[in-house]
Order: structure tokens, then sequence, then C-alpha cells
């Protein structure tokens, strides 16, 4: 046998070997060269990213992409900042379970003047007021660069800071001092669109032709049908050129008639989906570019020290042909991909989902939790997480908590609660009353959500033709700080981690004048458009705007009455949250009582037992309740005396051990927590 051909047989042999290795999944750990900080890549990790990315982009281009995307990491990790990864080191797994998050908008939380927005700069200067609250991290609701057509999830340059909130440099400095006054911070990723204003976009209206592939787009409009469906609203039908259907909710059904924008270059029509508006187009993720631009911005974000991404609008990602596009296998494949990207570059941060879903279509975004170990600075770490999100929204909850406030009924929420799946060890739900969308209502069957829409519209506003109700938590309780206490009650005392909205600690209003602003400001934008919009006006927007500072330091320094009676009672109810840990960590056990407008439960922890009472009610109740045999052997029957924890006052109960009822006066919309 020549040389020759014994080279060429050696080289088949190599190249047959690796491609054996990458079908076995059989990855070798990835090292640097540099012993002192060696990079170590568990293989558990390696192995998921590769498959995920197989899953995605195709067998055939696995392994170069593969080895990109590590190639990627290990640039980050090696030079990843040593205070980040002294926390990838230190933090507990879980860390996340005892956080109580604070959502606002820079520009509107705590203003010295209605008439200018707030900087970062500005914003600082409420660290004292938000640590006497009580609260943990802080979530920044979008701040990248965007020309805000949509309250800034319209992302022109996701790297980047809007200019008028002070730009990177203030940026960087406001989260170095958050770290110094214990706060976490949180941050939006918008991964499945970008504005219209983005470089990709506005490359291909310059003339730009590949640009298009970094978005999803037809060179025909498929023809379309609409229909109303009672349960989730408005639906397109589209009749692709295979022949398949594709049935898609339209999100705004007052905004625009369906999920195409039309864009004429060169004397062509090109036509490009979006799941929401018009001017926000929906990326292309099977665009091997928009994967790599997304981890950069990743690294850039993490580098910076981002506790907690939010991933916004997460179930759209994938968008095959005769599907609804939502809750897809490549999304899912998309999004463990971007986890073990981040628990392999970056471990001291996790990951939120955004998926307004049923339960059961909201579980696989927890994913499978599993153990791994890694090496950080030569140290070994064993991180158990799942492999896609730690957190995820129940969107349900929301609907089900204001169904029992409305009616006085708590059997909307138990119904919520029975039916919600059991999740992952190491995960939580994020909770919630307000945010800064809507009240929605497509979670719930259409009488329930008749009975809120009734209630609240005239509180508040519609959204999305009765799908959904603005408005602030205050006007929705009719201003009454007794039924915002036991509101507050019920957040605080769920199993999941409390997100609290700017301003409902001190029973902010609705904002009209901000909604009238807000729609004026995207008719001037939007003037010349070649696209027309049905409405500017977003009903959510009299949740949001201006806050002054002196209503928040007034409130908690008690120059209010409402307010400041509002702040107390919430600040009171986080500080002792935070002093129990069975409402971060414990069990939660509903117990049975003999009225519907008595919802009691126990949340319990190693020792601890927890009894929560909330009267939905207006009017006194004796609340006549069934507990636990443990409870009642473990007392040996001497139940009587008790002293309120959320307000100190003493509680005499009536126990019958026949039985096993408790009996007590409760006042109306009371609250009583007892240790038992």
């Amino acid at each position: 046998m020549n040389k020759k051909l014994l080279s060429i047989l050696l080289s088949c042999l190599i190249i047959s070997s690796n491609t054996l290795a990458f079908a076995n999944n059989e990855i070798k750990e990835i090292k640097s060269t540099s012993t002192e900080n060696a990079v170590v890549v568990p293989k558990k990790i390696e192995n998921e990213i590769y498959n995920s990315i197989e899953q995605v982009y195709g067998e055939n281009r696995a392994k170069e992409i593969y080895e990109h995307v590590m190639q990627i990491a290990k640039k980050e990790i090696e030079t990843r900042p040593e205070e980040l990864k002294q926390e990838d080191l230190t933090r507990a797994d879980d860390w996340y379970k005892d956080e109580i998050i604070y959502m606002f908008y820079v520009d509107q939380f705590g203003v010295v003047t209605p008439e200018k927005p707030n900087t970062f700069k500005d914003t600082s200067a409420m660290f004292d007021y938000l640590k006497d609250l009580g609260v943990t991290t802080l979530y920044l609701l979008p701040f990248a660069d965007s020309p805000m057509s949509d309250a800034g999830f319209d992302v022109k340059n996701p790297r980047n800071i809007r200019a008028d909130l002070g730009g990177k440099t203030q940026f960087n400095d406001f989260v170095k001092e958050a770290k110094k006054n214990g706060f976490k911070i949180k941050a939006d990723l918008i991964l499945n669109h970008v504005s219209e204003e983005h470089e990709w976009f506005q490359a291909f209206l310059k003339g730009d032709i590949s640009k298009k592939d970094y978005f999803i787009v037809k060179d025909e409009m498929p023809e379309f049908t609409k229909y109303v469906d009672e349960k989730i609203g408005t639906i397109v039908e589209y009749k692709e050129k295979s022949g398949k259907i594709s049935k898609r909710r339209l999100i705004f059904p007052e905004i625009t008639d369906n999920h195409y924008r039309k864009v004429t270059l060169n004397g062509k029509d090109y036509y490009f989906y979006h799941t929401f508006y018009p001017f926000q187009l929906d990326v292309n993720w099977e665009n091997l570019e928009v994967l790599y631009y997304w981890l950069d911005t990743i690294n850039y974000w993490t580098n910076i020290g981002i506790d907690i991404f939010r991933f916004d609008a997460i179930p759209y990602l994938s968008k095959e042909e005769g599907t609804n596009a939502e809750n897809l296998p490549k999304t899912h494949a998309i999004i463990k991909l971007i986890s073990n990207y981040i628990q392999m570059t970056a471990p001291r941060t996790v990951i939120q989902a955004e998926a307004c879903q049923y339960p059961n279509d909201i579980l696989p975004y927890f994913g499978k939790e599993r153990k791994f170990k890694t090496t950080i600075n030569n140290e070994e770490k064993v991180i158990k997480r799942t492999d896609e999100f730690q957190i995820c929204y129940h969107f349900p909850y929301m609907p089900a908590i204001w169904a029992s406030l409305v009616t006085g009924d708590k059997k909307y929420f138990i119904d919520a609660y029975k039916s919600t799946p059991q999740i992952p060890s190491t995960t939580a739900w994020g909770i919630f009353l307000r945010v800064h969308d809507e009240l929605t209502l497509e979670m719930i069957d259409p009488e329930t959500r008749e009975i809120i829409y009734k209630a609240l519209a005239p509180k508040g506003a519609e959204f999305r033709k009765g799908l959904g109700v603005s408005g602030r938590l205050a006007n929705f309780l009719d201003n009454n700080p007794d039924r915002i206490e036991m509101a507050f009650s019920i957040l605080m005392s769920m199993p999941g981690i409390p997100i609290v909205y700017y301003g409902d600690e001190v029973g902010v209003r609705n904002n009209f004048e901000n909604a009238k602003k807000s729609e004026k400001e995207r008719i001037e934008r939007h003037k010349s458009s070649k696209f027309k919009l049905l409405s500017y006006f977003d009903s959510r927007d009299i949740n949001r705007g201006a806050v002054p500072a002196k209503l928040f330091y007034g409130s908690s320094k008690d120059y209010y009455t409402f307010n400041s009676k509002v702040y107390k009672k919430v600040k009171n109810l986080i500080a002792l949250r935070k002093s129990l840990p069975s409402m971060s960590k414990g069990d939660f056990t509903l117990l049975k009582t003999a009225s519907p407008h008595n919802f009691a439960y126990i949340r319990s922890y190693k020792d601890e037992k927890i009894l929560v009472i909330n009267n939905l009610s207006s009017e006194k109740l004796v609340a006549e309740i069934t507990i636990p045999v443990d409870v009642v052997l473990k007392s040996d029957g001497h139940i009587d005396h008790f002293k309120n924890l959320v307000n100190g006052d003493d509680v005499s109960v009536n126990v019958s051990l026949k039985n096993r009822t408790m009996h007590l006066r409760i006042a109306p919309y009371g609250v009583v927590w007892l240790k038992l």
C-alpha cells in the first residue's frame, strides 16, 4: 500500500470517528490552554446543546453550528468578570424562590416632575424607598433602544440603552449602585420580534434583499378567512401554497387585520409576518445569524450582571406552516439551547417565560430537571436546574383571583389551583395581581370572563374586544385599603414569586391622560407609515404613566391618608412573607370552609405551619374551618388563643375536637395569619 493511499484511509477513519462521536452525543469537554482558569464545559450541557441544534437546524449542519456555539461560549467563559464568576460559584441554585420582584418603567417611576421623565440617575434616588418597602429584585421594564411604539417592546437595538434614559453610562452606574444596595436586576429579552427601525429591516428597505432571510417573509399574500372563537378570540386561517391551513390567533384584532405587512421594494411585493404589530417584525430563528446575534446579546447582558431574563412572547418563536405557531417543538428546542447556554456561561442567571397559555401548555416550558457538575475557576459546583425556564408566569391565576375578588367566592381560585400541574422542585411560578399589560381573560371560560368583564371594565377600560380589561389595582378594588390588603395577602401567601407593579403599593389610580398622550404620540410617529393601524389607542396605557417620587416617599412617611394606609399594609405583608420560610418554600394545603367567602389554607415548611384566612366579602364573617388532624393532635386540642401575625391582634378561636373545626370572627375583607 503506498503512502498516499494510507494517508487517505487514515483521514477517512478520523472523519468517521468524529462523526460517530457526534452521532452518539459523546462530545469531549472543551478546555482552554490555560491551566490557571481552565474552561471546562459540563458534558451533559454540551450534549443537550448539540441535540437542540440538531432539532432546529438539521443533522447535516449540527456539528458545524455546535462548534461555533462552543467557540462563542468558550470566549464568554474566559472573559467573564471575576466578581460574577464568584457569584456563579456561591449562589444557591434556587435563589430566585426567595425574591419579591418590583416592576417599573425607569422613566415613569418616582419622577420629580411629570413633564420631565426620569433617567437611570434620577431613578437611583428611589433605592431608599425600595429598601424600605422590602422588595429584593428590580424588574426594569424595557429600556433598550426603541422608537417606543409599544412601550419599549419594539426594540431597535437590544445591546444599546435608550438615550432619554441616560444611555449605557447611566445604566451601568445604576446597576452597580443597585447591587451595592442589595438588589438583583431583572430585564426583558425580546427574542420573537424586532422594531421596524432595527438595522436588519432598514438594510432591507435600502435594497439588501438578503436581509429578508432574517424575517418570516412570503412572496405572495396567502388567502385568509377570519372568525371569532369564543374561547380564544379572533382566528385567521391562512391557505398556504403547500395546501396546509395555518390557524393563527390575531392578538390585536382592534389594531390590525391580519399577520402580514406588505413591503414593496424595486417593484416587488414582500409580506413580512408579525405576531403583534406591523411595526414589530418577527425574526427567523432558522437563520443562523439570528441565533449568533442573540447569543452575543445575551453575553453582553450577563456580563453586566442581569440576574433574571424575562423572555417576552416566547411561545411564538417557530412559525411552521399548518400550525398555530404556538408552543411548537422547535420553539422548545431553541429555548433549551439558550437556557443551557446561559447555565454554561453564566450560571448565576436564570430565565423566566412569558407564556400566556393554559397551565398544561405552560408546564413543558419548565423542561426537565437534572443535575450536572461544572467547574468555575478550577472549583467544582453541582447545579440542579431545569433545562428550559426556571420561572414561568402563571397567567390563569390572575383572572381566577380577580373572579374570586369580584364575586366573593373562593371557588374560582380553587378551580385554577386544582388544574395547575405539579412543577419541578427547583422551579417557581411568577404570580401577580396587576402588571403593565392587561388583565388577560383568555385562560378562563366564557362565563367567568363575562363576570370579570362586567365587574371591572366600567372601572377601567376594555382590551382586545372583551378578552382583557385594563386598569389599576386600586380602581378595581374601589380604592378600599382593606380590600387591597386582602388582595396582597393572597399574593404574598400563595406558592410562587410575588411581583408588585409600581404604584400599586400606594394605591395609584388609572391614568387616562397618559393613554390619550400615548395615542397622540403613536399617531404622530406613524403618520408617514405605509401601513395603517385600525386604532392607535392602547387601553393598557392607563396602567402606565408617571408616578411622582413625592407620592412614594410621602406614603412611606405617612403624609397621605389613603396612600399611606395602603403602603403600610403592603409593606407589612412583604416583611411578613420574608420572615416566614413557609411562604417561599413551603407546601400549600387548601382547607375546607363552611362559607364560600372564607378562603383559607396552610403554608408549611419543616416545623413551621402558617394558617392564612382571607375574608372575600364585605360583611363580618364567623369563619368555620376544618383543620388537619396533625394540627389538632399536636396541640392536644388546646387551640384557643393566637396572635394575628398581620396586625398583632389577639385572636380567640373555638375548636371542636369532634369534627376538627375552628371558629373565629373575621372582619369585612379581613386578613388573618396564624402560626400553628
